[in-house]
């Protein structure tokens, strides 16, 4: 989706950056409906379609250059048109390198600069939201390119080729929790348990095979050899490059992914220490009101 030719398109952004001078803190202030956005409002209904359709996601191109601050608020004013923002990382996260290892001390991959995995946001049960959204202020220097894999695609593979696997996703595994201000405790980490796919009503992933591995460890609780045969075809198949779509978020691109129904992940990067890489991150769960 192009924004360069939407009409009203700079009327909406002039009007949302007038309101962002005149309040103390714009990124809370925000609700749906705050402002009359029209243009802006009709952008996020589009992608909320987009996103709950078969295709599952949408890259949005072309954004016109704008301040860091506004491309924020643009961002964050669609998202709400997609659902209501979850607070448990903030309501608008900054996805930057905090120069650890998620191998070292259990941190979100989302701040380090090290490949994310196939995965799905979020390892704890009880968070799970149902959109992942990213708008790029600034790209990596070289690397971090996005990486898509459709979990319908997915799950009519497994069902043809591997009816065994699918059986073993289908039963629960543990998770390591890592969310902000969760409880991280051994009994929490035993009762965080859930499948890798389900098949109820809709098929649906929720995966990331470290944390997996972590849970198990924490808990004393080994992974069979059928479950780690079952994650390695699994994983094998998310980075089958015939499933698989990649591309390089630039300036002011965004990307809207259904966390249930597209896994995502993105390469490794190398950034310049004086422009390090800088992206937005909006988890958002559908809309409780009209």
């Amino acid at each position: 989706m192009s924004t360069a030719t939407i009409p009203g398109l700079r009327a909406d952004l002039a009007r949302l950056e007038q309101w962002m001078c005149s309040v103390t803190d714009p990124i809370q202030a925000l609700r749906r409906g705050t402002l009359h956005l029209p243009v802006i409002e009709a952008i996020g209904r589009q992608v909320a379609a987009q996103v709950a359709g078969p295709t599952g996601f949408l890259w949005m191109t072309d954004v016109p250059p704008m301040s860091p601050e506004l491309l924020s608020m643009l961002f964050l004013a669609i998202g709400l048109e997609l659902g209501d923002t979850s607070d448990d990382y903030g309501r608008l996260y900054d996805v930057i390198d905090h120069g650890g290892s998620y191998k070292d001390t259990p941190i979100p991959v989302s701040q380090t600069l090290e490949a994310t995995g196939i995965h799905t946001d979020s390892s704890n049960r009880a968070v799970w939201p149902r959109v992942v959204a990213l708008a790029c202020v600034r790209p990596s220097e070289h690397g971090g390119v996005s990486q898509l894999v459709s979990v319908h695609r997915l799950h009519a593979l497994l069902a043809r080729d591997s009816p065994d696997t699918l059986q073993q996703l289908l039963r629960p595994f543990v998770r390591d929790i890592v969310t902000p201000n969760s409880d991280r405790s051994l009994q929490s980490v035993r009762n965080n348990a859930f499948p890798i796919l389900s098949e109820e009503g809709e098929v649906r992933l929720r995966y990331m095979r470290y944390w997996i591995e972590q849970g198990h460890q924490r808990i004393g609780q080994a992974l069979s050899a059928s479950q780690l045969a079952a994650l390695d075809v699994l994983d094998g198949l998310l980075n089958s490059p015939t499933l698989m779509l990649t591309r390089r978020l630039n300036t002011g691109d965004m990307l809207f992914i259904n966390n249930t129904s597209v896994a995502h992940g993105r390469t490794s990067y190398i950034e310049d220490p004086d422009l390090p890489r800088h992206l937005l991150r909006l988890w958002l769960d559908p809309l409780t009101t009209s």
